[in-house]
């Protein structure tokens, strides 16, 4: 892990950052791709994780997901003239000398609210593998659908779904972000807050063996991310897979001393995310956590969280590469040097090898100038 990883996200979700809107002529998409790869060169940056699968969809040509509603205004369309994204961005990234990751959601299906709930299995394409496999999927009460990690063969399918990209498109990494289980939402009666079950209880008394719901669930993910690294290096050894998981794992405590000296909610028991049986286990290259976080945040310090990642990465020939929430650097309370502390602190310790940026569109529009202290800090 000589060089250093500097990174941007770039989402494609509710046309966050690409592209500016759905159903535009390939000539503007282009554009705005060729705007992207300019802006991230020019901030110094090496690498683009650019998200090509928001919602159980694609912006690149497959053969098991239907193209995005956010690419073409319809999903389950052709894709627009035969223009294909994550083929452009791979070819003129790697002429342009930068990584381009390509940005897989694993389990989402539909984005929604518990105000909005979008949930209507029917108003999918009918070439949706929800929609073909409706027995796969999970309602769960934030207004989203999603794949229940508790069945094989949805674990089969988003394995195929990597091999698909690394099969077809050079590119240099797979990344996940940190949706696993759904963030947990809680109902409250007579005075005592809950957690709204996910409904998996078929599955767990199917193959639970024994072990607990929670420990069941996190072995789902665990199968899950093995596979996928497996495939990926069976097919390119030189592609590497990346995660970057919500960045605390466990709170410190009687029951867990090796935890993080934070308060938070914890991947490890509400998302059912354990990244330390992935590094233990050799099955990720890079682990990119979102420490979305300021040096003075009390429930969760940047410092504190980094330097935990730094102590436990010791020895590990994985990468690791901070995730930094660009998109709060103008809020309240944020100072203009906190981003640029940040990157300074990450390079101060010894086993952080990278930067990466969310997002793109605080990037673009060079919010308090970072941009080009990015830039000279690359």
């Amino acid at each position: 892990m000589n060089k250093y990883f500097y990174g941007v996200w770039v989402a494609s979700v509710l046309n966050l950052d690409f592209p500016s809107a759905p159903g535009i002529p390939v000539a503007q998409m282009k554009d705005e791709l060729e705007d992207i790869i300019d802006t991230s060169k020019k901030s110094g940056l090496n690498a683009i994780l650019f998200q090509v699968r928001p919602a159980s969809d694609a912006l690149y040509k497959s053969k098991l997901f239907p193209v995005s509603k956010y690419l073409t205004g319809t999903e389950g369309s052709e894709l627009p003239e035969g223009f294909d994204p994550l083929d452009y961005m791979v070819t003129r990234c790697h002429e342009e000398g930068i990584e381009l990751h390509a940005w897989l959601n694993p389990y989402r299906i539909t984005l929604g609210s518990a105000d909005k709930p979008n949930q209507d299995l029917s108003a999918l394409s009918e070439n949706h593998p929800a929609r073909l496999h409706p027995e796969w999927v999970v309602a769960y009460p934030d207004g989203k659908l999603y794949f229940n990690p508790g069945i094989q063969a949805v674990r089969d399918l988003i394995v195929d779904g990597v091999r698909e990209v690394v099969e077809g498109y050079d590119v240099d990494g797979i990344h996940f972000d940190d949706y696993f289980y759904p963030y947990p939402m809680r109902t409250e009666v007579d005075g005592v807050s809950t957690v709204i079950p996910y409904d998996d209880k078929k599955e767990y008394e199917e193959s639970g063996c024994g072990m607990s719901l929670d420990d069941w669930r996190r072995d789902n993910v665990n199968k899950l991310i093995k596979q996928c690294y497996d495939a990926i290096h069976a097919i390119r050894d030189n592609c590497s897979f990346g995660i970057s998981p919500f960045a605390i794992w466990r709170n410190k405590s009687d029951s867990c001393p090796e935890g993080m000296e934070t308060n938070g909610l914890e991947c490890y028991s509400a998302l059912y995310a354990d990244f330390t049986a992935w590094v233990d286990g050799g099955y990720i290259d890079y682990i990119n956590p979102q420490i979305y976080w300021k040096f003075d945040t009390a429930v969760a310090r940047f410092g504190v969280i980094l330097d935990w990642y730094d102590k436990y990465m010791e020895g590990k020939n994985i990468g690791l590469y901070a995730g930094h929430g660009l998109y709060r650097c103008d809020a309240e309370g944020w100072e203009p040097d906190e981003i640029p502390n940040q990157i300074d602190y990450c390079k101060e310790k010894k086993n952080c090898n990278g930067s990466v940026f969310f997002g793109y569109s605080k990037l673009k529009e060079n919010a308090l100038g970072l941009r080009e202290v990015i830039a000279k800090k690359a």
